[in-house]
C-alpha cells in the first residue's frame, strides 16, 4: 500500500510530466513555426534588396553581392526570366537546369511581384523555402529574383532551440519538483512522526504531536492531544474500574471463573485455586479443558455451552474434605461459572446431627434412671422409707446432673453466639488461679493428690473474672476427676499448676498423672461432646462428665484474645493456657 507521500510525490512527477510533456509539444511547435516564419520574413527582405541591387546594377551588381554573403547565410539564389529560363544561379549551373517558368514561387511572382513556397527542390535535392520577387534589369527586362534555403538547417535551428526549451523546462520542473518535495515533507513529516509515537505508545510510550508543520496539520496535532489526554483519563478510569472490580471478585469468597466462546478462560479468581492446574493469573487464555482439575466442573461447563444451565455439587479431597457447589449460566462472553463452599454449611449440619444425637445420649441416661427410680418408688408404695429415700436421692442426683448438663449447654451456646465481648474489667490473673486451686484444693475428692504450684506475680490482667473462675476451675475439675480415676484414694496423684510470663504471653500449665488423653482424640479434645478417653463409660461410683467442659474453656480463652492446646506428655495430660498481657 502506498503512502501518503508517495502518492503526493507521484502526483507531483505526474502532473510535471504532463506539464514538461505538453509544454515540449506546444513550445516545440509554437517556435518551429515561428522560426520557419522569420526565415520566410528574411527570405523575402533579402529577395527585395537583391530585387533592388538588380534594378540598380543588373544582374552582375547582383552576382558580386551574392558571392559574398550568398555562402555565409546558406542560401541558394536563382535569377529567372520571363519565358523560364534560369539565367543565374549560385549552386548550379544554369545551362542544365529545367526551366523554371512552371515554378509556384515563380509563377506567383510573375502575378503578384512576390512568391513564397516549400517544397523539394529536384535539381539541388533537398527540401527548401523558397521566396521570389519580381525585379527589372538597368534596361527595363523583367526578371525574377528567388532566393532560397535548406528547410534542414531550418529544422537544425528549430531542433536546437526545441533543446534549450527542454533544458529549460526540465530545470523549471526539476525546481518544481524540490519545491513540491519540500512541501510534502512539511506536511507528511509531522504525519510520520504522529505515526512513530503511535506505534511506540503501543510499548507504553507517551504520545508525541508536533508543534511545526501547516496551520492545518498543527490543528490535527492540537485536536488529536485533546482526544488523546481524553482517551488516557478514560483508560485510567477504566483501569481503575477494573482494579475496583477485580479486588471485589477477589475479594468474594465464592470462586468466580469466566469462559469465552472460544472456550478459553477469561478470567479466574483466588477462590478457584484448588481447582486449576496453576494459579489463576497464568491460565488467562488456556483452554478449560486443560486448565481444571475437577472432571465434574468441566462436563458442568460442556453442558452450559450446549446451552444447558446446571447445577452440581461434588467433593474434593485434599488435606480435608472440601464440599462445592458449581452453578454455570451462560452469558453474552460465554459463560460463568460461581463456585460455593459449602463445607462450613455441611460441617454445621454434621455438628447439629452430631449434637443431637450426643445430647439425646448423655440425656437418656439421667432420664433412665430417673424413670428407674420412679417406677421402683410406685412399685414399692413407699412401705421402706430407707428405699424410698434412696431413690428420692437418685432423682434429685440425675436432676442435678441434667440440671448441669443444660446450663453447660446455654452457656456454651452464648458463648458461641455472641459477637463482641463484653468490655473487662482489671484483675489478678494469678490470684483467680490461686483460688481455684485453693478451692480444688479442699475438695475431697482431691485428699489423697499431691499439688504442686509456681505461680508468677503480680499477673495483672483485663477480663471477665466470672469466666476466667469458670474455665481455670473446669480444668483443674477435670485434672482432680481423671487423677482420682487412676489413684481412687491411694496416694500417687499429682497435679502441678504453673504460671510465667513469657514476652506478651501469661503462660498457664496444668497437668497430671491421671489417665490422660488419648492420643488418637487429643485434636479434638476441645470439641463439645468429647472426652479425653475412648470409651463414653464412667467408673463405678464416679460420675464422669459429658464432654463440654474443655469446649466452654476453649470458648472463653479465646474470647480472651488466647489460646488453649493439650500437649503431648509422657503421663496424664497437660494443658497450656496462653492469655496476652494486655496491661
Amino acid at each position: 500500500m502506498r503512502t501518503l507521500k508517495g502518492r503526493m510525490t507521484d502526483l507531483i512527477a505526474t502532473v510535471l510530466v504532463l506539464a514538461l510533456a505538453s509544454g515540449w509539444f506546444l513550445v516545440g511547435n509554437s517556435v518551429e513555426e515561428r522560426m520557419i516564419s522569420q526565415t520566410r520574413d528574411n527570405l523575402l527582405s533579402r529577395a527585395t534588396i537583391l530585387a533592388g541591387i538588380v534594378q540598380d546594377s543588373g544582374i552582375d551588381g547582383l552576382i558580386s553581392n551574392v558571392s559574398r554573403w550568398g555562402s555565409e547565410y546558406a542560401t541558394r539564389v536563382t535569377v529567372v526570366a520571363m519565358n523560364g529560363a534560369v539565367l543565374y544561379d549560385n549552386e548550379a549551373d544554369p545551362a542544365t537546369m529545367d526551366n523554371h517558368a512552371d515554378r509556384p514561387e515563380v509563377r506567383e511572382a510573375l502575378l503578384s511581384g512576390t512568391g513564397i513556397n516549400t517544397r523539394y527542390s529536384r535539381s539541388i535535392e533537398s527540401d527548401q523555402i523558397y521566396v521570389a520577387r519580381l525585379a527589372a534589369d538597368p534596361e527595363g527586362d523583367a526578371i525574377v529574383v528567388r532566393i532560397s534555403i535548406s528547410l534542414a538547417d531550418v529544422e537544425s535551428a528549430v531542433a536546437s532551440a526545441r533543446k534549450r526549451v527542454l533544458a529549460s523546462l526540465a530545470f523549471a520542473g526539476l525546481l518544481s519538483l524540490l519545491a513540491g518535495l519540500y512541501f510534502i515533507r512539511q506536511v507528511s513529516g509531522p504525519l510520520e512522526e504522529l505515526t512513530r509515537s503511535a506505534i511506540e505508545s503501543r510499548n507504553g510510550a507517551r504520545l508525541r504531536f508536533p508543534s511545526t508543520g501547516s496551520v492545518e496539520v498543527q490543528r490535527l496535532a492540537t485536536a488529536l492531544e485533546g482526544m488523546s489526554q481524553r482517551l488516557d483519563e478514560a483508560l485510567e478510569d477504566l483501569r481503575q474500574e477494573q482494579v475496583y472490580l477485580r479486588s471485589l471478585l477477589e475479594s468474594i469468597p465464592a470462586g468466580i471463573l469466566v469462559v469465552n466462546r472460544q472456550k478459553r478462560i477469561r478470567y479466574a479468581n483466588a477462590a478457584l485455586g484448588k481447582l486449576l492446574r496453576d494459579i489463576p493469573e497464568e491460565l488467562d487464555g488456556v483452554l478449560y479443558t486443560g486448565a481444571i482439575r475437577k472432571p465434574e466442573l468441566i462436563e458442568l461447563i460442556d453442558r452450559a455451552f450446549e446451552g444447558i444451565e446446571s447445577r452440581e455439587s461434588f467433593v474434593v479431597r485434599e488435606r480435608a474434605e472440601t464440599f462445592l457447589e458449581a452453578q454455570a449460566v451462560v452469558v453474552e462472553e460465554g459463560v460463568l461459572v460461581v463456585l460455593q463452599d459449602l463445607t462450613e454449611r455441611h460441617r454445621l449440619e454434621e455438628t447439629r446431627k452430631t449434637f443431637v444425637a450426643d445430647a439425646g445420649h448423655e440425656l437418656q441416661t439421667p432420664l433412665t434412671s430417673i424413670r428407674a427410680a420412679a417406677e421402683l418408688l410406685i412399685d414399692d408404695g413407699g412401705t421402706d422409707p430407707g428405699k424410698t429415700v434412696e431413690m428420692a436421692e437418685k432423682i434429685v442426683l440425675q436432676q442435678e446432673r441434667m440440671t448441669a448438663l443444660v446450663d453447660d449447654l446455654l452457656l456454651l451456646s452464648w458463648l458461641e453466639s455472641a459477637g463482641v465481648p463484653e468490655p473487662g474489667e482489671p484483675v489478678e490473673l494469678d490470684r483467680i488461679i490461686e483460688e481455684a486451686v485453693s478451692y480444688h484444693r479442699e475438695n475431697p475428692q482431691a485428699s489423697s493428690i499431691k499439688w504442686e504450684t509456681e505461680i508468677e506475680g503480680p499477673a495483672p490482667f483485663t477480663g471477665r473474672p466470672e469466666e476466667l473462675e469458670r474455665a481455670f476451675g473446669n480444668l483443674l475439675d477435670n485434672a482432680v476427676k481423671y487423677t482420682r480415676k487412676r489413684f481412687g484414694d491411694s496416694p500417687g496423684g499429682v497435679i502441678k499448676v504453673s504460671m510465667e510470663r513469657r514476652g506478651d504471653y501469661w503462660k498457664i500449665l496444668i497437668g497430671d498423672n491421671g489417665t490422660g488423653i488419648d492420643e488418637s482424640v487429643r485434636g479434638a479434645v476441645f470439641e463439645r461432646f468429647q472426652r479425653g478417653e475412648k470409651s463414653r463409660s464412667r467408673s463405678t461410683g464416679y460420675a464422669g462428665g459429658y464432654g463440654l467442659g474443655l469446649a466452654i474453656v476453649r470458648r472463653i480463652i479465646e474470647s480472651h484474645g488466647g489460646r488453649i492446646e493439650a500437649l503431648q506428655s509422657s503421663e496424664g495430660a497437660l494443658l497450656a493456657v496462653t492469655l496476652p498481657s494486655n496491661i
